[in-house]
């Protein structure tokens, strides 16, 4: 199945729903970026920022690049390619990655340990369509402006794993909303409105990403069902219209008229009455008509 590479199988519930993912996470990223840009000095400080906006620039119109640079990736010394969609490139990292990355639009990239794998055909198709039903037009600059983020939610996520773990740690983050509404009372009876604001932003945000994480999984959940659905439904048989033959006028001979059933009433030129009953004359064949004229025949009146 040849498929398209401008992503038509997004609709715009799956679309906002991905704006919606990613508007908190670039939001973060962005005072994580202010803060390391003001904790750096004058020249290192706008080689930062130099760094992020020429980036997320190139992430829009020069995808391949930054690709390359965030995922390390190089194109393989065997050609892969995905069967029915030539334009897609497939490169190859030696990251540890748990599967196929989807790198943008067009760009798919596959761990190094995966070469040689007899389903390698399979799975790069169903991350091609995974591309083509989740993949936005500035999902590369959001993956190069957002990596702050990525690594510190990484590093945060790693610890808190291994927090959660201990029995009064785990109770207190599953009642974090009853810890938190403790925390904003004793703030704002402090006066302490900085604080206030930062314990329920940072408190709304551990409730929000998830939420949007699951939504955006879910709807492309059911877009890839609905693709596969709409690929495995046969075509329905053309309707072939019933063939009309001509209707050709039956034959006459020359010089002569069809048979035609008609009426004889009355007598006839011979003189001999016949019943009124229908009776078949050919013209040229058949019965000959009597003569008057004709003696010692059939027909002579005695």
């Amino acid at each position: 199945m040849t498929t398209s590479t401008d992503s038509p199988f997004r609709s715009g519930q799956l679309r906002r729903a991905g704006v919606l993912m990613k508007l908190p996470r670039v939001v973060i990223a962005a005072v994580v970026w202010l803060l390391v840009i003001e904790a750096l000095p004058g020249p290192a400080a706008w080689g930062a920022l130099a760094i992020v906006v020429v980036g997320t620039v190139a992430g829009v119109v020069a995808e391949p690049v930054i690709i390359r640079l965030v995922w390390w990736a190089r194109r393989p010394s065997t050609p892969l390619a995905v069967t029915g969609d030539p334009g897609v490139r497939v490169l190859v990292t030696g990251q540890r990655i748990a599967g196929i990355g989807r790198a943008g639009r067009r760009c798919l990239v596959v761990p190094a340990t995966w070469i040689g794998r007899t389903d390698l055909p399979a799975l790069l198709s169903r991350a091609r369509q995974r591309q083509l039903v989740s993949a936005g037009r500035f999902d590369v600059a959001y993956q190069w402006f957002t990596w702050p983020w990525q690594l510190l939610a990484a590093s945060a996520s790693g610890f808190a794993h291994g927090m959660t773990r201990l029995p009064l740690i785990g109770f207190a983050w599953r009642l974090r909303i009853v810890v938190a509404g403790i925390a904003v009372w004793q703030t704002v009876v402090a006066g302490q409105r900085a604080a206030t604001v930062g314990i329920v932003v940072v408190i709304g945000l551990t409730y929000l990403l998830p939420w949007t994480d699951a939504r955006h999984e879910r709807l492309v959940s059911q877009a890839l069902a609905d693709l596969e659905r709409s690929s495995a439904t046969p075509a329905p048989p053309a309707t072939r219209r019933p063939v009309v033959l001509p209707v050709r006028p039956t034959a006459t001979h020359a010089g002569r008229r069809s048979c035609t059933s008609a009426p004889r009433r009355g007598p006839e030129p011979c003189g001999q009455w016949r019943s009124p009953a229908r009776q078949v004359t050919c013209t040229g064949e058949g019965i000959r008509a009597h003569d008057p004229r004709t003696s010692g025949r059939k027909g002579s009146r005695s």
